[in-house]
């Protein structure tokens, strides 16, 4: 029996891994050492994860009980299918056979965990060290250890995630011999003056000189402390605080570079030394190749001029150094990954603020091939599979994420995943062809499925929140209906618990678009503790002009409300759900209320300008209240030109007004409730618009501000804000109860 928990001996030329691609053939037979490596194994995954049993009664949800959520962060499958490592956001690292009576077994704290391509070694981000480091665990000794030693830890450039997750500048990658690592972290460098240097503060007399040739970045750096980490913001003040006067240093660039690792002497090389920024980077099946990532000297986040510079996909020869370019041109180009016969190379493609698709171009050069044409749905990851035949895509299709197969090159998909509507994160593809997702639906949340290559479906592998079988929760599922325009429209709904048809409830809308089918177990967004306390929860998924990736459906449909007159659609998206909820009769119309975060604060803070319903609404961090304000503020700011189809306010202001929440407080009539953090830099900025010109007009207006608190709240703040908004709702929806 324990023979199937095998890692089987590494072949002669075994095949790289490539974020859970490709690793060893599985052997028809085990060997002696195979059988030894069976037994550790079985025992290293012995051990409970220590979850305790649940009992039968239930209790209706609050927001104590989202603290209790677990989720998974990263995860990868063994090159034989039969083991999953994940992390979650806790940062805890765990193993588990994929046997769907595999049981949980904890290896301690690391993020971002990788097989080796022979299956011997799992390799993972750790900061036990004191500095995140990469460490690598022997799945036969149980051992692990520190194989980097980077005197200040690996330090990746944050703005090399460009338009993907918070993860994908710590993208690493094993060569195919399971000897070495390659890794990007930053390096101080003296570069020419088309690339601006990392400014920092010292004392001095002199002032900050600033024209039109100065980077556009320094024109407020240092000044909006928000937008600085708390490390950066601690060394600001401190240095301020030596003296009231203060300009910039400007050191040497921190530029992206890749460095080599090799595990046995534990020596990390680096690998490139120019200042051309590279990251992202996969180790070709060959071994003598590795792909990455280049914005070709451009700072990815200096200025709005700058900040989403084209980025290219590169090959570097090990032998020789050289570095060949396999595309050109404008564009977002990232998370390059090799097919396994090493003849292609996928990598995800999009314009400014577009649509990601998987484009696949020959290692040697040539015409990129739109791999994802036919979906004509946004890719947010993607791997080949071990035939090199298929690529494996997660997509947004409105509020569900599906996990999907794509021919390649016919473009033909088939739905991996199942048909229930649903979030899904964290996807992988092992050797053997095992398919392995994170999936949250409406009445689950961190469940981890993995389907085999054979499968007709998938096999659930861990639960990670077994206690929500103690919670009493609303029916959460996809609504759906047309606006006046005539979409068709899908959005999520949470029933109250103990819903009665026929029954009218009071309504909260939380207006954040781009929401999908997933658990709403947040306490900054809607979620089931409203839908507890007898109110139906009502997300319509609107798009909106300010959306930053808008892609809901296909281009068409979410570029419909881009530039000044796209605020009519958002309007249509939400009224109409919302008229459809009243028409079946599961709405008290005289009992609506509006609540918003960053996006979804951003639409309620334009909707209470333009209509009276709703009796009362909560903006939080509303993000692009002011168009015009960006222009003025942040120099040769491109950003939000890009996005309302205006060049500069000179040439369309009675469009920006019009844009603007800000410019609309006049006619509000809504009692609104506004809150934001006071490190929340630009949001913050909108929010106290918002105030000043709800006060101004003598408008029923509270703005709470909160210390210490940037995007979003945490810890006592976020206690503190929940009691506040629930009372506000209550007062103004239910006010027949006393405020609770």
């Amino acid at each position: 029996m324990l023979t199937k928990y095998a890692f089987q001996e590494p072949l002669d030329h075994p095949r790289p891994n490539h974020y859970g691609d490709h690793g060893i053939m599985i052997q028809s037979k085990c060997s002696h050492r195979a059988l030894f490596c069976c037994l550790a194994v079985a025992a290293l995954f012995a051990a409970n994860d220590g979850t305790p049993g649940y009992a039968e009664t239930r209790h209706r949800v609050t927001i104590d009980d989202f603290d209790t959520l677990r989720s998974v962060e990263l995860m990868d499958i063994s090159p034989n299918g039969q083991f999953l490592a994940y992390s979650t956001w806790q940062k805890d690292l765990w193993v588990v056979a994929t046997d769907h009576n595999g049981v949980p077994r904890k290896l301690g704290q690391g993020t971002f965990p990788l097989w080796s391509p022979n299956g011997k070694y799992l390799a993972y981000y750790s900061t036990s060290s004191g500095s995140l480091q990469l460490w690598i665990m022997d799945v036969v000794s149980e051992k692990s250890e520190q194989v980097t030693q980077l005197h200040d830890g690996i330090n990746p450039d944050p703005s090399s995630r460009l338009s993907g997750w918070t993860f994908e500048p710590f993208r690493y990658s094993w060569s195919p011999d399971s000897k070495k690592l390659v890794f990007s972290s930053r390096v101080a460098v003296q570069v020419p003056a088309t690339i601006e240097s990392s400014p920092t503060l010292i004392p001095t007399d002199q002032p900050i000189v600033l024209n039109s040739t100065t980077p556009a970045g320094w024109t407020l750096d240092g000044l909006l402390l928000g937008k600085l980490t708390g490390e950066q913001k601690q060394k600001s003040q401190a240095q301020n605080s030596e003296t009231p006067r203060a300009t910039r240093l400007h050191l040497p660039a921190m530029v992206s570079q890749l460095f080599i690792n090799d595990i046995d002497s534990k020596l990390s090389t680096q690998l490139t030394e120019d200042t051309n920024v590279y990251f992202s980077p996969d180790w070709s099946p060959d071994g003598r190749r590795i792909a990455c990532v280049s914005s070709e000297g451009k700072v990815l986040a200096a200025d709005g001029s700058v900040k989403f510079p084209p980025t290219n996909i590169y090959v570097v020869d090990l032998a020789t150094g050289v570095k060949t370019p396999l595309t050109s041109g404008a564009g977002e180009r990232r998370v390059p990954r090799w097919s396994p016969d090493g003849k292609w190379v996928a990598y995800l493609n999009s314009e400014e603020f577009g649509m990601h698709s998987i484009f696949v171009v020959s290692a040697t050069g040539g015409a990129p091939i739109n791999a994802s044409s036919k979906l004509e749905r946004s890719v947010m990851s993607f791997n080949w599979f071990p035939d090199g035949a298929s690529l494996m895509a997660l997509v947004i299709d409105g509020v569900s994420w599906p996990v999907l197969r794509v021919e390649f090159p016919s473009g033909r998909f088939t739905r991996l995943s199942g048909d229930a509507d649903g979030y899904r994160d964290a996807a992988v593809v092992s050797h053997s062809g095992s398919v392995g997702w994170d999936e949250s639906t409406g009445s689950t949340s961190g469940v981890i499925r993995v389907r085999a290559p054979q499968a007709a479906t998938s096999d659930v592998v861990v639960e990670l929140n077994p206690q929500l079988r103690e919670w009493e929760m609303g029916e959460q599922d996809v609504f759906r209906w047309r606006n006046a325009r005539g979409d068709s429209l899908e959005g999520v709904l949470i029933k109250p618990v103990g819903y009665q048809k026929g029954k009218r409830y009071p309504l909260i809308v939380d207006c954040y678009p781009g929401m999908s089918n997933g658990l709403l177990a947040g306490a900054m967004n809607g979620n089931h503790a409203w839908a507890a306390k007898g109110y139906v929860v009502f997300y319509p998924d609107p798009r909106a002009p300010h959306v930053w990736m808008n892609s809901f459906k296909n281009p068409s449909f979410y570029q419909a409300a881009k530039g000044p007159k796209g605020w009519s659609v958002t309007i249509d998206d939400v009224m109409s759900g919302v008229d459809e909820l009243i028409r079946q009769g599961m709405v008290d119309s005289s009992r609506m209320g509006l609540y918003g975060f960053s996006n979804g604060g951003g639409v309620v803070n334009y909707l209470v300008g333009k209509t009276n319903r709703f009796k009362c609404a909560v903006s939080v961090a509303g993000a692009l209240s002011d168009w015009v304000r960006p222009f003025l503020l942040h120099t040769d700011d491109k950003v939000v030109a890009t996005w309302a189809g205006i060049v500069n306010p000179w040439d369309d202001f009675a469009g920006l007004m019009e844009m603007s929440a800000v410019y609309h407080t006049n006619n509000v009539t809504t009692p609104i409730l506004l809150a934001d953090g006071d490190d929340d830099g630009d949001f913050l900025l909108d929010t106290i618009e918002m105030f000043n010109g709800l006060r101004w007009f003598g408008k029923d207006v509270t703005l709470l501000r909160y210390p210490g608190q940037g995007h979003g709240f945490t810890g006592a703040a976020l206690k503190d804000f929940w009691v506040r908004e629930n009372t506000f709702f209550d007062k103004y929806l239910k006010p027949e109860q006393p405020p609770h």
